[in-house]
């Protein structure tokens, strides 16, 4: 894969305009912008600026040799073999007397994928005698470069026998997390999509207000909100920017440390940048402290509006339910923003509804997410298999796609949350039409990477697609 940094300045030349630098949240700097960077064409002669590219191919070995590391290091201390293809296995039981109760000529013939969707049915039914030993065959079964994403459904499967529904956030190895997000972001596309289109649509509901105001349920590492400001600053007004990160977690001091680190990160690159900046968090424990927030909006003057952003595509399925029906209930009936942005993988979109009748069922949820994560990998593969970026792949499945997997299997519809994440919407908001420069510039963007993505647009929202199936959204609501 040709090695490419990306654009501060526009991706095409119109009057309003998104920028984002690569911002290294991760680096021994605080915040590394790539000013003037170039996309460098393979069949273009060799680039102006090479100190760039030397810079860029630095970056890019160094995600190489952290990814090798991270993995060596799992395999040593965890006794677990990175996923590497078909020498990956699932943990053998003993329970071949199971096999009895299933067919053994259905159990030779079908596919990963139908003995899979076999065993979802079976979990559904309550039928564990046959769901155990489908997942014994599926144990055994040769697994290819294509399917060995398998082993991560038929762990969510056991999960849901067991009824251990853990949460990805209480298993996730924090450590390794940031650097597959960094790799995520410098060789695919999802994330550089998401931030382009979230900001410009921020930066066109906002053109006339002398101040913008973001309420974000999901800041995380901040990235976005940096990119944001670099677009306020270029664009020569540098308006003051307020950032509100709202939390809703029972522990108020559990993300604490980096909630700060977070805020000294931005605030130090919005003096930099000599853009007012002002960062506050709210803990979300009832709706009093929206009314509160929603006090100190009016009160605070400058005429700035509140945008919400909410972000689920880092998240566990029962914290993205969560967050989805506080934005539906609370948020948007207490703040009224004016504008409602989200981003979210596809399989979980706020107002989709790919069931029919009683609801979308954990068969057809599991059918539907065998399809969705397949076509992720497919997609990040396109974008790993040349550079030697193998070991790059191997750990963003291992620490982000995996995990995912599993957790999403055993978590559907567990607990209080009926009829899944995708029955929520948006009461007194209408979805936005995206304007045709964000389109072009989604479009744009995706060419980069491999001419397997796209997009697709209407119903409010702009999608990224891997062979026209939609795998990454981000939808704009305003008020009716």
């Amino acid at each position: 894969m040709e090695t490419m940094s990306y654009p501060c300045s526009p991706l095409i030349p119109l009057p309003t305009h998104h920028e984002e630098g690569s911002y290294l949240l991760w680096s021994p700097q605080v915040l590394i912008p790539l000013e003037n960077g170039n996309m460098h064409d393979g069949n273009a002669g060799p680039s102006p600026d090479h100190h760039q590219q030397l810079q860029d191919h630095e970056l890019m070995n160094m995600l190489i040799q952290e990814a090798n590391v991270l993995l060596l290091q799992d395999e040593l201390s965890n006794g677990d073999p990175s996923l590497d293809g078909s020498n990956q296995r699932l943990g053998r039981q003993e329970n071949g007397s199971l096999l009895l109760g299933v067919q053994e000529e259905f159990m030779e013939e079908s596919s990963l994928g139908d003995l899979l969707v076999a065993g979802a049915r079976a979990v559904e039914s309550r039928d564990s005698i046959s769901a155990s030993a489908i997942l014994s065959r599926i144990d055994a079964a040769p697994v290819s470069s294509s399917d060995h994403l398998a082993c991560y459904f038929a762990r969510g499967l056991r999960s849901r026998i067991s009824g251990e529904c853990r949460p990805i956030a209480d298993a996730a190895a924090p450590g390794n997390r940031m650097p597959a997000y960094r790799m995520l972001q410098e060789l695919s596309p999802f994330i550089k999509f998401a931030h382009f289109t979230a900001n410009q649509a921020i930066l066109e509901a906002t053109a006339d207000d002398p101040a913008v105001h973001v309420v974000d349920l999901n800041v995380g590492e901040g990235v976005q909100w940096a990119s944001l400001m670099s677009d306020l600053a270029r664009h020569g007004s540098r308006k003051p920017f307020r950032l509100t990160e709202a939390f809703v977690t029972a522990d108020a001091g559990a993300g604490a440390q980096r909630m700060a680190a977070t805020a000294r990160r931005l605030s130090e690159y919005a003096a930099s940048l000599n853009v007012p900046f002002q960062y506050s968090s709210l803990h979300l424990r009832s709706d009093e402290d929206l009314h509160g927030l929603a006090t100190s909006c009016c009160n605070g003057g400058g005429g700035s509006s509140v945008i919400v952003s909410c972000d689920t595509t880092d998240q566990s399925y029962s914290s993205l339910t969560r967050l989805q029906l506080l934005l539906a209930g609370s948020v948007v009936r207490i703040l009224r923003p004016k504008l409602v942005i989200t981003t979210e993988e596809e399989l979980f979109r706020m107002g989709r509804n790919p069931g029919a009748g009683a609801g979308f069922s954990f068969a057809d949820f599991f059918r539907e997410a065998l399809h969705h994560f397949g076509a992720v990998l497919e997609s990040l593969a396109s974008c790993f298999r040349d550079g030697g970026y193998g070991a790059c792949l191997a750990l963003v499945e291992k620490e982000t796609l995996g995990p995912r997997i599993q957790d999403a299997v055993g978590q559907y519809q567990c607990g209080s949350v009926t009829g899944g994440a995708c029955s929520v919407g948006l009461e007194g908001f209408s979805a936005c039409e995206m304007s045709s420069f964000s389109v072009a510039q989604g479009r744009m963007l995706a060419g980069l990477f491999s001419r397997g993505f796209g997009v697709v647009h209407g119903e409010g929202r702009l999608a990224l697609c891997w062979k026209s199936r939609p795998l990454t959204s981000v939808s704009v609501w305003s008020p009716v």
